[in-house]
Order: C-alpha cells, then structure tokens, then sequence
C-alpha cells in the first residue's frame, strides 16, 4: 500500500465518523421524539452535510493532485478536521428531559454552523485553486467564481436570521450542488 492509500484510509474514518456522528444524533432525536419539537432547518442543514462528506470523500479518490508527503497531506487533514467539525454540530448531541426544540437549536447553533460550512469550503476551494496553480504554474480562479459566489451566501448564512432566506439557501444548496454533483456522478 502506497502513501496515497493510506491518506484514503484515514480520510475514509474521518468521514466514517462524522456521518457516525450525525446518526447518533439522528438516532437519539429519533428515540426521544416525543420531547423533540421537530424543524425542517436543522434537518436540511443534516442532509445538506451528510451529502458534503460524500462528496469530499468520493473527491479523495481522484484528487487533481495525489498527497503523497506529509507537507501535501496536512492541507487534507485539515479539510478533514473542519468537515468532522461541521459534521458534529448540525445536530444536537442530546435531547434533555425537559425537551428540546430543533427550531431553537438551530437559530442558537446557526453561526457556528454555517462558520465551519464557509470554512469547509473555502478551504476546499483554496486547496483546489492552489494544486492547479502548482499543477499548471499559474494562478486561475476565474472558473471557481459561482464556488466563491457559494461561499459568499454561506457566509451570508452566518449574519442573515430570516428563516426564509435559509430554506431558499438550503434548497439551493441540496438541490443544485450535492443533488447536481450526484446526478453528474451517476451518468
């Protein structure tokens, strides 16, 4: 096994632990939800980050650029670390006994939320942008504006409250890159 197979191995248990992570949580709304006032935000948020892990995990597979030394590693890791993060905080990991409502969980956790998604991708992007300004000795982001224009709504996401702005975002979010990323996958 070469050095590329492990940097899969760990990132497969990387990303094997957080969607744990997020279906222990699931689980445990799901044994307690008689004290649970359920909301469609923190649910859309959970499948919006359950579909990112795969999608960053299959993009592990076939990286433009294969990390092969600790020093093209560490910038995977810490995509790893900040999905695992994310991953960890779209759901409670508890429901008290006096109850729990995911409306106010979400409106309590959502900058912390949409924080670690903004920093996910926008490390996952200057990762991509810096492997091909290695690859191709130039610099070129003029094909990664609607992913800057992506970060720039999730940041959004981090100082709008309006509900209605987070359901448009994460049903342009579920439907347009997951769904679309998933849809192209499978052709």
């Amino acid at each position: 096994m070469g050095p590329y197979e492990y940097v899969l191995v760990l990132a497969s248990i990387v990303v094997g632990l957080a969607i744990s992570d997020l279906l222990v949580s699931l689980k445990g709304l799901l044994r307690a939800r008689a004290r649970v006032t359920w909301d469609w935000a923190a649910l859309a948020a959970a499948v919006a980050v359950l579909m990112v892990n795969i999608m960053i995990w299959w993009s592990l597979y076939a990286p433009s650029e294969k990390p092969t030394t600790i020093g093209a590693f560490v910038p995977v890791l810490v995509q790893l670390i900040l999905l695992f993060l994310l991953t960890s905080a779209v759901l409670p990991d508890e429901v008290p006994a006096a109850g729990l409502s995911l409306r106010d969980y979400y409106a309590e956790n959502r900058r912390f939320i949409w924080t670690l998604f903004a920093l996910t991708l926008a490390w996952a992007l200057g990762r991509s942008i810096v492997e091909a300004a290695i690859r191709d000795g130039r610099l070129a982001i003029g094909g990664r504006i609607p992913d800057l224009a992506v970060l720039a709504v999730m940041v959004s996401m981090i100082v709008v409250r309006a509900r209605w702005w987070h359901g448009l975002v994460l049903a342009l979010l579920i439907l347009s890159g997951p769904v679309a990323w998933l849809s192209r996958s499978l052709g």
